[in-house]
């Protein structure tokens, strides 16, 4: 009888693979999907022995003529002045990307690994961004960060992006 029971629950997740792949490919991340139009997001960045700092990033991404995606941010933190950044990034294969920001110190390279974008770019001197960006089911993103100083964990950042409706723009 265990044998059965093993045989029809094997026989039921092979009929089933295809749906979950189908499943998870609804949700792939693109930079389109994920950053397309208008979005807003508000966050936390935890600093080795500062506050904790709440942040709020406007956004506004479009794909240009020549392919490159395009995407402006103003990011507010309540004690300073509104910081606007821009990123350009381009495909370089299927599901990797490598681009610019503009408050980078150097090229940022990035990978799409199902629901997920990881984002890896040089801040100034040796600190180092690793981001991991994940495309929920209802089209929020949450964005989790760490920053690095010689590979020691020296901060990190939490961020929830939605997107913005026609009106609210």
């Amino acid at each position: 009888m265990k044998t059965g029971k093993v045989l029809m629950l094997a026989c039921l997740a092979l009929f089933a693979w295809p749906a979950l792949g189908a499943q998870s490919g609804a949700n792939h991340f693109t930079l389109d999907a994920g950053f397309g139009g208008a979005s807003e997001g508000h966050g936390t960045l935890k600093l080795l022995f500062g506050a904790v700092r709440p942040f709020r990033v406007e956004s506004h991404g479009q794909r240009l003529v020549d392919g490159t995606f395009r995407l402006d941010q103003t990011v507010r933190f309540q004690d300073k002045a509104p910081n606007r950044r821009h990123w350009l990034l381009s495909t370089v294969q299927a599901d990797t990307y490598a681009g610019t920001l503009s408050d980078a110190a150097g090229r940022v390279t990035g990978r799409a690994l199902g629901a997920r974008l990881l984002l890896r770019y040089r801040l100034k001197g040796p600190l180092v961004m690793h981001q991991t960006l994940e495309l929920m089911p209802d089209g929020t993103i949450d964005n989790v960060g760490k920053i690095t100083f010689l590979g020691v964990p020296v901060g990190r950042l939490h961020e929830t992006i939605e997107r913005r409706s026609y009106a609210e723009q």
